[in-house]
């Protein structure tokens, strides 16, 4: 559970496989739909962490990526960056889109 993952510090996440922004769609939906968020976003061999920036010292969420698995997604989004989206999933498990 995410209850289980030691918030952190970007720069005290260890063993950092990719990082950089992403936008990330909410789980709130207002009036006009979901709204995408750009988040600074670190991913190492366990736990994916999103921020609110790269200067952020606490993160925003993060998620144990062992049993997620990712699919692109291009239903997502109808504009040019359809191309570039992606779902984590894992059954009986939010999806993050």
């Amino acid at each position: 559970g995410l209850e289980e993952i030691a918030l952190k510090p970007v720069q005290d996440t260890g063993n950092i496989l990719k990082q950089g922004y992403l936008e990330k769609r909410s789980r709130e939906h207002s009036f006009f739909g979901s709204e995408w968020q750009k988040r600074w976003c670190v991913l190492n061999r366990r736990t994916f962490y999103y921020y609110a920036n790269e200067k952020s010292k606490q993160p925003k969420g993060t998620l144990s990526i062992e049993h997620y698995s990712a699919r692109l997604a291009f239903h997502l989004r109808k504009d040019s960056r359809k191309r570039c989206c992606f779902e984590l999933i894992c059954p009986g498990k939010r999806t993050y889109e």
